[in-house]
């Protein structure tokens, strides 16, 4: 496993003094004044998240560990990119990964429980990664991760087994296994059809807002460079919020599928793009577990909470497989 440096210097009053040093002299050159106490309403290994009340509004301040550094150069690269899809920012500390942004207002998804609005965010998404998979060469550029196939099927080989040892059963582990060579054709599969673009790697409901009938994606600490298709996986269960029963879940997904898919129609064929996407459902669960496995837990304190989440997500692909038939 790959040793990550990482820091909680947040915790320090220095740091904090100096944070509140460059807020102050951000805020002023965009002519805002700190009405208030500037408040923690976050502060764990992971990120501190910080409001300060202005005279125009709340402002918010976030910076993440060693493993989302990225989030504010990228955060601010999107609002060149795609204007209004994500938090306007005021400024960055790039050296620092310090991010100053825009309170978001409207509604969070996750509140919403009309299917329609969830299809139209989920068709808008896609329509920020297709728009973002011109962009990739700048996104790798300013250090957004690159998890891309070549560099997935090399995670897999070389951390599929001691993924397994997080929390597998000896069976499990062997069902786990017996899938590698399947893996890693799925990983040249699926790139053959769509290209590498920004994946949001946490897109539940409430990183989605609909302001003004139109949604704006947020906190990109999880994001990288890979298959876009990954960032449904996470979506997909946060469809639970929407049913009464987990019996009536895979019919949700199904009937979600068409939304996202469609705007892709302008790179392959609708047939090619659900092989894709059904290949995604099962190998973002592999994804997700290297996420936690290589670059979430090295980088916290307390690994005792996240240590075992690589073989949850192992576990699920094998669920998953068993409830398509496989």
């Amino acid at each position: 496993m790959p040793q990550h440096k990482f820091s909680v210097d947040w915790i320090q009053d220095s740091y904090l003094r100096n944070v509140e040093s460059w807020v102050h002299e951000e805020l002023g050159k965009a002519g805002l004044l700190i009405k208030r106490k500037i408040e923690r309403i976050k502060v764990n290994d992971m990120s501190i998240v910080l409001r300060i009340p202005t005279n125009d509004g709340d402002v918010y301040f976030k910076v993440g560990n060693h493993a989302s550094k990225h989030e504010a150069i990228l955060s601010r690269e999107l609002t060149i990119t795609s204007p209004g899809k994500t938090a306007e920012v005021y400024a960055i500390n790039e050296t620092e990964g310090w991010l100053l942004m825009k309170d978001i207002k409207g509604q969070s998804l996750r509140t919403l429980k009309d299917r329609k609005t969830w299809q139209k965010a989920l068709a808008e998404f896609a329509e920020l990664q297709i728009k973002e998979s011109y962009n990739v060469d700048r996104l790798l550029e300013i250090g957004v991760p690159d998890r891309r196939g070549h560099n997935l099927k090399k995670e897999i080989r070389q951390s599929l087994e001691e993924m397994c040892a997080t929390g597998l059963s000896k069976e499990e582990t062997s069902q786990v296994m017996a899938l590698l060579p399947t893996l890693l054709d799925m990983c040249d599969d699926i790139a053959a059809i769509i290209p590498a673009s920004i994946e949001h790697g946490d897109l539940h409901s409430d990183n989605i807002r609909l302001i003004d009938n139109k949604f704006v994606f947020y906190d990109w600490g999880d994001a990288s460079i890979s298959n876009p298709f990954f960032s449904t996986r996470v979506i997909w269960h946060a469809l639970d919020e929407l049913i009464t029963s987990e019996s009536e879940w895979l019919e949700m997904v199904e009937e979600f599928r068409p939304y996202y898919l469609e705007p892709w129609t302008k790179i392959a064929s609708m047939k090619e793009l659900d092989r894709a996407l059904r290949i995604s459902d099962e190998l973002a669960c592999v994804q997700r577990a290297l996420s936690w496995h290589l670059y979430i837990t090295p980088n916290r304190l307390d690994k005792k909470d996240s240590y075992h989440k690589p073989s949850q997500w192992l576990r699920l692909l094998l669920e998953h497989r068993l409830l398509v038939g496989k």
